[in-house]
């Protein structure tokens, strides 16, 4: 019902997305292009649909050459231009561009809520990248990737959602022409060929717009406090505290283990705080878990927070993701992004 009753603001929403849209199409608003190659990932939506997996995909694909990382950082608590470290405080920089950084201390991971600038700033500094990634900057269109991919969750599919706030579409679900490859996140194990077509169909995409679809692999647990290294799951307790958007895959997948989960859940990109980890120890203690599972963007705001002590004496183990391809095709998807690059 509610949705409904916001239909009016959804209206006005999609009006002004669309306006501007249009002003940057007829170049009124101007974008800014770069000969050096640049590749986008974004999506329609608001929440997750996998874009700092499929980022991390790319490092390890365009592994050989000068990558850099450039993303707004979603939910720091600074503005401007500041390049991550490793040892960088999460709430500063963002606990997505901190991941990324600590998984690849080879490449350059930069927050900027200008990409413009924070480009140029690469390219005007010592040691330039060869290829830029632009992390959820699909709307952001003063920078004229020469790379649109564009994410899409199968399971919360834009052909049945509406614009903000009604739904959770930033703009309007027709803008996907702008993208140069589509990929459809997040599908199971099942998906047939037939489901894949139908669900490309209702995309409605151009003839010259490839559509891919990947699914998450889970990795072997990884100890974040000195725990030992956890053997399996089956017939263990555990409590898995997340602050992700969509926490139920990865309930999901542990369960499948043959585990039995106590869930403790937070909002999206929650900065932990003492408190937080505090009501964590008590949820294990009264459920009589024998560990403590965190996702990898979660374990990045304990981490950089500085609050691994408060688990003193409490395994404490994040739950690693990547993409893989359920289509059989990623050596197609590889080879478009080599061309480009190249």
């Amino acid at each position: 019902m509610l949705k409904y009753l916001l239909l009016p603001f959804s209206l006005v929403y999609g009006a002004v997305a669309t306006i501007r849209n249009k002003l940057f199409d007829c170049q009124i608003l101007k974008s800014k292009s770069y000969t050096e190659p640049v590749i986008c990932v974004g999506n329609l939506t608001v929440g997750g649909t996998g874009k700092t997996p499929h980022i991390e995909y790319l490092v390890r694909l365009l592994a050989g050459k000068k990558v850099a990382v450039v993303s707004r950082g979603y939910g720091r608590r600074t503005t401007g231009y500041i390049e991550v470290e490793a040892d960088a405080d999460v709430q500063n920089v963002g606990d997505e561009p901190l991941q990324i950084k600590r998984k690849f201390q080879q490449i350059r991971v930069v927050v900027d809520e200008v990409r413009t600038h924070a480009i140029d700033a690469l390219l005007n500094g010592s040691n330039a990248p060869d290829v830029f990634l632009l992390d959820d900057a699909f709307q952001h269109r003063q920078v004229n990737a020469g790379m649109k991919i564009v994410l899409v969750d199968y399971n919360r599919p834009i052909f049945n959602d509406m614009m903000m706030p009604s739904g959770r579409l930033r703009e309007p679900r027709r803008n996907i022409s702008r993208a140069d490859i589509v990929v459809v996140t997040k599908c199971s194990d099942t998906l047939t060929e037939s489901d894949r077509q139908l669900f490309s169909n209702r995309l409605k995409l151009n003839n010259n717009q490839p559509v891919f679809f990947t699914k998450f692999v889970y990795g072997q647990l990884q100890p974040l406090n000195g725990a030992e290294e956890a053997k399996q799951l089956k017939d263990t307790r555990i409590t898995v505290a997340t602050g992700i958007a969509q926490p139920q895959r990865v309930y999901q997948y542990i369960e499948d283990q043959g585990a039995e989960v106590t869930k403790i859940e937070f909002p999206d990109h929650h900065f932990f705080t003492v408190a937080d980890v505090a009501n964590i120890k008590k949820v294990f203690q009264k459920s009589g878990s024998q560990m403590v599972v965190v996702t990898e963007k979660d374990a990045m705001r304990l981490i950089g927070g500085c609050l691994l002590d408060g688990f003193a004496g409490i395994p404490l183990y994040c739950l690693p993701i990547e993409v893989a391809f359920a289509d059989g095709r990623q050596a197609d998807f590889n080879k478009l992004i080599a061309d480009f690059v190249a």
